[in-house]
């Protein structure tokens, strides 16, 4: 009894250890005998490794949905803005053409004069506005420009909202070559005087502070900066009609919240065109005639002062030897670099004047064209023949 237990014992031994030994035995021997299967299980064991760069689900779409937003918004300010701007410039337009109104008594054509009927304004950007009249004594003509708040770009809109930038109309009269004495003079706020005096060659090099004496003008409006090249200049100009219109203390007081320069000169530093009256103001209220008006009427009495106004010998020799001196310092800092700047610049005045001569005669009839051409031909044989009498 005790041996058939034993045997059975080591029978069941024996299985347990065939159970064990023998699946390892022939996974051996299958790796000895498949190549593939040895080559394959470093691959099978990597591919089971984690990956090294994890992809985690979206948790929040906040930063996507910020930057949508602010693009969308961008794009319908640059709509909204443009269409603002068009219709401010527009609007104004529609007072300084109005029938019977300040530049409609003053000038003879209103607008460019080549575009359809009608069209009077031109866009020079989204927020700039050009718009010409000519055809009046003295000048060739005024420009006005309106610089509005770049309300189609959202970020320079928040800025110029922070510095309290505003809505610029800025007018040009180009005066007449001959019809302006040499001169420079400046009458402005405080902070755009200091600007002036330090970006414009003309006013920085001839011009000097002056304080207006109360026996001379005795209602001068405060915190106003004239600079001027003589003070004689000044006072000259400043008639009775000037300051009731706008110089004297009571006048200035409507237009002191829309002031900010007057920039009179024979020399300007920029443009095509030299002799110029330049009024900045700030557009007022939609509606506010009266005051759009009067900025008009300053501009054309001072063209119409400044074409009949004669300097005394005196003050001409005081300006011709003060230009004289500044060609002499721009030649002797710059060897001649601002003096040839100026050199450049009289040449491009003289190449656009050619340019308007003859485009003014492409507009004209062909017979009063071709008696335009005759006469121009007999005053240069005139001038040529007056050479060839000095030279005997």
């Amino acid at each position: 009894m005790r041996a058939s237990r034993r045997s059975t014992a080591s029978m069941l031994a024996m299985a347990l250890l065939c159970v064990v030994l023998v699946p390892a035995v022939l996974a051996d021997e299958h790796a000895v005998g498949d190549p593939t299967a040895a080559a394959s299980a470093p691959v099978q064991a990597a591919t089971r490794r984690a990956p090294v760069i994890q992809l985690r689900p979206q948790d929040s779409w906040v930063v996507e949905l910020c930057a949508l937003a602010f693009l969308a918004t961008f794009l319908v300010n640059l709509f909204v803005g443009r269409r603002r701007n068009e219709q401010l410039a527009l609007a104004w337009t529609t007072q300084l053409v109005a029938p019977d109104g300040v530049l409609d008594r003053n000038f003879s054509l209103l607008g460019p004069g080549d575009t359809a009927a009608g069209e009077v304004l031109l866009k020079d950007s989204m927020h700039c506005y050009k718009f010409w009249a000519s055809g009046r004594r003295f000048c060739q003509g005024m420009l006005a420009t309106f610089n509005l708040v770049r309300r189609q770009d959202l970020l320079a809109w928040g800025v110029m909202a922070l510095r309290g930038q505003k809505d610029v109309l800025d007018l040009e009269v180009r005066m007449n070559e001959g019809a302006m004495p040499p001169l420079v003079l400046v009458v402005a706020q405080p902070t755009i005087a200091r600007e002036l005096q330090q970006g414009s060659d003309d006013v920085k090099s001839l011009c000097k502070r002056l304080e207006p004496t109360r026996d001379r003008i005795a209602q001068w409006p405060e915190r106003l900066t004239v600079l001027a090249e003589h003070s004689s200049i000044f006072y000259d100009l400043m008639t009775p009609q000037l300051l009731d219109l706008a110089f004297s203390k009571e006048a200035f007081e409507s237009l002191r919240p829309y002031f900010r320069y007057l920039h009179i000169t024979s020399d300007a530093p920029d443009g095509p065109h030299a002799p110029v009256v330049r009024l900045s103001f700030v557009l007022p209220p939609q509606g506010d005639h009266a005051t759009l008006n009067k900025f008009l009427a300053l501009a054309l009495l001072l063209a119409d002062l400044l074409g009949s106004y004669k300097l005394s010998p005196e003050q001409e020799k005081r300006a011709r030897e003060a230009r004289q001196r500044r060609e002499a310092a721009d030649a002797k800092q710059g060897g001649g670099g601002q003096a040839d700047e100026r050199a450049r610049r009289a040449e491009e005045r003289r190449q656009a004047k050619l340019e308007a001569e003859r485009e003014r005669l492409r507009r004209l009839p062909p017979e009063q064209r071709a008696k335009e051409l005759e006469r121009k031909q007999k005053i240069q044989m005139r001038r040529h023949m007056a050479k060839f009498a000095k030279k005997g």
